[in-house]
């Protein structure tokens, strides 16, 4: 999957192999740079402006920067979300990784002008990806590709999106689509279908000791994970 191997996490890794080719990108949410540095140093952008709304992290990342010799293409700047890129920035990619499925779409929406210029999004929700996945097709964009990896322990999505309308189903499976990947279920990922069948297992076994009254939630959830394992396995 890489072309570019860095010192980043594997989670990071699949968010910066996610970015194409670009003048110019936006990390949002940057930390301490590591993301920006990468994209500097392999040229997969030629510029980088990397935003976050607390000041330590941010002015770690400066130090950072400048100590990998990339001052000079890495402008960092303070703000929430999106508020600090203007138009004339002219952003190519958008990079948001790391945090939760209802402040990513807050900081989207927010900054829509400026996302609906870009040619790319790559986000990394650490929950509620549907509302992700949601957001994404009412500004009429689509996901292009998405990776699911493990990493550490514990299950990530990273979604290549891009400008454009996409084809989805309608009623319960775009449901299951948008909670689990309708790119990863059509492409039968492996590791989304070991996901899956594990889920199922764990939530069968909630049901079991369970009072009936309290068991909606976690049927209706366990319906979602057997009707994901049926569209994969159709042929």
């Amino acid at each position: 999957m890489s072309i570019v191997k860095t010192n980043l996490s594997d989670r990071m890794q699949a968010v910066f192999d996610m970015v194409r080719p670009c003048d110019t990108a936006a990390d949002i949410g940057c930390d301490h740079g590591f993301v920006s540095i990468a994209l500097a140093r392999s040229g997969v952008a030629k510029r980088v402006i990397a935003c976050d709304v607390n000041k330590g992290p941010l002015k770690t990342a400066g130090e950072n920067i400048a100590r990998a010799g990339f001052s000079d293409r890495i402008e960092t700047r303070l703000g929430d979300g999106l508020h600090k890129i203007a138009p004339g920035d002219k952003v190519d990619s958008i990079v948001i990784a790391g945090m939760g499925g209802a402040l990513m779409t807050r900081i989207l929406s927010e900054g829509e002008e400026i996302v609906k210029n870009a040619m790319q999004l790559v986000l990394q929700p650490q929950s509620e990806l549907f509302l992700v996945r949601q957001y994404v097709r009412n500004i009429v964009f689509h996901i292009e590709k998405e990776v699911f990896l493990m990493d550490a322990g514990k299950y990530y999505w990273v979604m290549d999106v891009r400008p454009g309308k996409g084809e989805y189903p309608e009623g319960e499976v775009l449901e299951v689509y948008d909670e689990f990947s309708g790119y990863l279920i059509e492409n039968r990922d492996p590791l989304l279908s070991e996901y899956i069948e594990k889920s199922i297992n764990i939530y069968e076994g909630y049901l079991k000791d369970m009072p009936e009254d309290k068991q909606g939630a976690v049927r209706q959830k366990t319906k979602k994970l057997k009707l994901a394992k049926e569209l994969m396995t159709r042929r």
